[in-house]
């Protein structure tokens, strides 16, 4: 079984929070319920999650324990980053760890172990699912994502990841770079090696490739999952998101 760590910190003001009256998007309620309340509910219905440990505000966290949702927290400690390490050390250090964004509440628990079974059999230290354009944007034909064309076909990330929570205790500094260009392409390629640019710009990039650099990058062993569990990377940065997952969530 896995621990697993929830990011529902906040963020900067952004139209979405002004439309919805909310300083924190895990928080816009959806049908009567959270966002967040629906990321909860899978991840407690999934027989391979064991803790729950969500960061993010205090009072609206407690709000939620009161009202049956079941779950540790942790105050939010700052940037996005301060607050995954700070959830992180509260779960065992050599396991592997699913951190999980609050703000995908398409997620649900057949999701989730149909994730974690491609990671099978668990010999990595990090795993990130991606997702090709094509099962996106045929469920989602609406939403605007930030694609990587390789050579097996072009991808983007999902909004989970599994990790070793002792790789991140000594490493963060390595993926904090990771984190800013996580959706800035060109950037990314900035820090890699020629060969990996080279091969990127002549469309010749494989996914052995990029877990080859990323491992080297960060230090550890990484494993890209493709898979077609389009819920786990619709998140809700934009009003025209929530519209999506609101119809989705109606169907």
């Amino acid at each position: 079984m896995f621990d697993a760590v929830v990011m529902a910190g906040g963020g900067k003001a952004e139209p979405l929070l002004e439309q919805e009256k909310v300083t924190n998007k895990a928080f816009i309620p959806l049908h009567g319920k959270p966002l967040l309340g629906y990321v909860l509910d899978g991840l407690s219905k999934a027989p391979s999650i064991d803790r729950i440990v969500v960061v993010g505000p205090e009072r609206e966290l407690s709000g939620l324990q009161q009202e049956g949702y079941s779950f540790e927290f942790v105050p939010e400690a700052g940037s996005m980053l301060d607050n995954a390490g700070a959830a992180l050390k509260e779960v065992d250090q050599e396991r592997l760890c699913l951190v999980v964004s609050g703000d995908i509440p398409l997620m649900n628990e057949q999701v989730l172990e149909g994730f974690l079974a491609l990671c099978a059999p668990f010999e990595h230290d990090f795993y990130y699912p991606i997702l090709t354009r094509e099962s996106c944007q045929s469920r989602f034909p609406d939403t605007r994502r930030t694609y990587v064309r390789l050579q097996e076909g072009t991808y983007t990330g999902g909004n989970i990841a599994l990790i070793r929570p002792s790789w991140f205790a000594l490493n963060r500094h390595r993926l904090e770079m990771f984190i800013a260009y996580r959706k800035k392409p060109l950037k990314l390629l900035r820090i890699l090696p020629l060969s990996f640019t080279l091969k990127f710009l002549f469309k010749r990039l494989s996914v052995a490739d990029l877990e080859a650099n990323l491992s080297k990058l960060l230090q550890l062993r990484a494993r890209a999952v493709p898979c077609g569990f389009v819920e786990i990377g619709t998140d809700v940065d934009k009003i025209s998101d929530l519209e999506v997952v609101r119809r989705a969530l109606s169907e």
